[in-house]
C-alpha cells in the first residue's frame, strides 16, 4: 500500500493515492481507490473499489465492482456484479446476476435472479425474485416470483402512477 497521505493513527488512516495490490485488507482505516484480486475492509471505508472478490464487515465502499461482493453489518451504495450478497446491511443499489438481500435494506436491487428474505426493498428489477419471510417491496418487476408477496405497487399500478405523475408534472409546468 502507498503510505503517502497515511496518519499513524489507524482510526484515521485515509490515503487518497490509487491502491492497486494482488490482497487488499483494511481495518479502521480507509482508501480513496483500491485495485485488487481481493479487498476485505472491517470498520472502514473505500471510495471506488475494484476487484473479483469484496468482503465488506461493519464498513461501507461508495462504488464496488467485482465478481463477487458480500456486504454483512455494512453499507454500500453502488454493487455491481456477478453475485452480490447483503446481509444485514443497507445499499442504494445492488445489481449483480445473482442478488442476495437478507435483513436488509435496500433502495434498488436488480438482477437475473434475486432472492429477498425479510427485508425491506423499494425497488426490485429481476428475471426471478423469491421472496422469502415477510419482507417489504415497493416495486416488484420481474418475469418469475417465487414466494408470498404483497407489493405495494405491481407494474400495472406502477405504470398507472407513472401516468399520473406526468399528468400533474405537465399541468404545474402550465402555471
Amino acid at each position: 500500500m502507498d503510505d503517502r497521505n497515511v496518519t499513524d493513527d489507524p482510526a484515521e488512516a485515509v490515503t487518497t493515492e490509487l491502491t492497486r495490490a494482488d490482497r487488499i485488507e483494511i481495518t479502521q482505516g480507509g482508501i480513496q481507490d483500491a485495485h485488487a484480486r481481493s479487498i476485505s475492509l472491517s470498520e472502514g471505508g473505500i471510495t471506488t473499489a475494484t476487484a473479483d472478490a469484496i468482503d465488506i464487515q461493519q464498513g461501507g465502499i461508495v462504488r464496488a465492482t467485482a465478481t463477487d461482493i458480500a456486504v454483512t453489518n455494512g453499507g454500500i451504495v453502488l454493487a455491481q456484479g456477478d453475485t452480490v450478497s447483503l446481509d444485514r446491511g443497507f445499499a442504494v443499489g445492488t445489481l449483480g446476476g445473482e442478488t442476495r438481500v437478507v435483513q436488509s435494506a435496500a433502495n434498488i436491487v436488480g438482477g437475473r435472479d434475486t432472492i429477498i428474505d425479510q427485508s425491506l426493498v423499494m425497488s426490485v428489477l429481476a428475471e426471478k425474485a423469491t421472496i422469502r419471510q415477510p419482507s417489504v417491496i415497493g416495486v416488484l418487476i420481474a418475469n418469475r416470483v417465487e414466494g408470498t408477496i404483497r407489493p405495494i405497487l405491481d407494474w400495472r399500478g406502477a405504470l398507472a402512477f407513472g401516468v399520473a405523475f406526468a399528468v400533474v408534472a405537465r399541468i404545474l409546468r402550465r402555471r
